[in-house]
């Protein structure tokens, strides 16, 4: 018998049972990641107040920045190589570890170097804790690879159970500090910590025990890793700028309350993307694997769910956030009302591109997507840089969602002309295409 490292796949199951399991479990993931994800965006708000939770927010957003510009679409990569049967676990295992040290210490180098400067505004206490948080970041990117191993070989469950372990190990930690009232910012941090740290040793058992990987080192592997993610890598950077670069230009230029207030309207208002996220996920791994007409109709699937999903997510949550926004982070961030209610069609869209970006990668065309976040960055570098010096982060909400909707349109477009799916091919289903015909 082989040894595990030379089996690409497990033995495949029916279409409609490995469809209806990945789904069930990444759906499952990524509601509890979004479950825990806004547990502790409540916990923390509660806990820190608005002038805390921007200080926590400041804290965080440039050491996450820094390491995902340095990330290079690895996390693509690894399931795209191994969906597509290229290279052995242990070739690309060891690979993606000698790319991840390598940039977990790029991360560390660049990161304390920037972060002085660009929080010199704030308390010595805030750019200590930044500095702990760069420290992390190795174990955060290899812990991320190990999720990753496990998505390529379609072990979704696996891949969720390593996935949801920072978040959860964060909530589990908050809930503990309230119960004792430990509720200063570098106890908030350190939880943050040891969920990355977490994620990073769970993984790495798992990873060891179950697909059981050897040093292997193919010289081919690193290249072809670094050139896939390269391509998609414009697209991650592009929807990161679009996505947080309000958040880091209002950590410059307003006060931790605005940005706090902010945060808490963000948290609410992309609580509706859960699921989008997690069928692209799975759209991304099965399309990998699959023949160009069957992965075009498992994007369209995933699509229709998606619309279906946001509409009705979206409304409930607009007409409900006064109500959810004073219950959930207390009347203190009443402020965050409005901001919420406009960043909310520009979630919707940011599902739905989500979908498109899986679909175009899957089709192996990665580096599509770059030019929709592109041309949706060029705008919303205008728009935060004309609308924030007069409305603050309500004209930062204002500029993300203008962004998120040319993104999405340019992707629609780009869907058509270069991947050959229509706005049509994506509402009907496949059956209803065949009775046509």
């Amino acid at each position: 018998m082989p040894p595990p490292d030379t089996i690409p796949h497990h033995a495949p199951r029916t279409r409609k049972h490995t469809f209806v399991a990945h789904y069930g479990s990444t759906v499952l993931g990524q509601g509890v990641t979004l479950g825990l994800g806004v547990l502790t965006g409540i916990l923390s708000a509660r806990m820190l107040g608005p002038v805390g939770r921007g200080e926590y927010t400041a804290t965080i957003i440039w050491p996450l920045w820094i390491a995902t510009l340095l990330s290079l679409g690895i996390n693509q990569a690894i399931v795209y190589y191994l969906g597509r049967r290229t290279h052995t676990v242990s070739e690309v295992a060891t690979a993606a570890a000698s790319i991840g040290l390598t940039q977990g210490a790029l991360s560390i180098a660049i990161g304390l170097a920037v972060i002085p400067w660009v929080l010199a505004k704030y308390s010595p206490t805030v750019r200590h804790l930044a500095v702990v948080f760069v420290l992390m970041t190795p174990a955060s990117i290899l812990g991320f690879y190990t999720a990753n191993l496990f998505q390529g070989q379609q072990e979704f469950i696996r891949f969720n159970l390593i996935r949801v372990m920072a978040p959860f190990t964060y909530a589990a930690a908050l809930v503990g500090l309230c119960v004792i009232h430990r509720t200063n910012l570098a106890f908030v941090i350190y939880s943050q910590v040891a969920g990355y740290i977490a994620t990073f040793v769970i993984g790495s058992i798992m990873v060891g025990r179950i697909l059981r990987p050897c040093l292997r080192w193919n010289k081919q592997v690193i290249p072809q890793l670094i050139h896939y993610g390269s391509r998609i890598q414009a697209t991650n950077l592009a929807s990161l700028f679009n996505q947080r670069v309000d958040q880091l230009l209002l950590s410059l230029f307003v006060a931790p309350e605005q940005l706090g207030l902010y945060a808490a309207a963000v948290t609410l208002s992309t609580a509706i993307t859960v699921f989008p996220q997690a069928i692209g996920i799975v759209a991304f791994s099965r399309g990998s694997g699959q023949n160009r007409e069957d992965a075009k109709a498992t994007i369209g699937k995933s699509f229709r769910l998606s619309l279906l999903w946001l509409l009705v997510t979206c409304s409930i949550v607009y007409a409900l956030s006064p109500v959810l926004i004073r219950l959930a982070f207390g009347p203190r961030f009443s402020g965050s009302i409005p901001a919420c209610r406009i960043l909310l069609p520009g979630a919707l869209m940011i599902g739905l591109s989500q979908v498109l970006y899986s679909g175009a990668s899957a089709l192996g065309r990665p580096g599509l997507p770059s030019f929709a976040e592109g041309t949706s960055m060029t705008i919303t570098g205008i728009g935060l840089s004309v609308l924030v010096p007069h409305y603050g982060y309500i004209g930062a909400a204002i500029a993300s969602t203008i962004a998120y909707t040319v993104s999405f349109l340019l992707m629609l477009v780009l869907a058509h002309t270069m991947l050959d799916i229509t706005m049509w091919d994506l509402l009907r289903s496949k059956q209803t295409y065949r009775r046509r015909k």
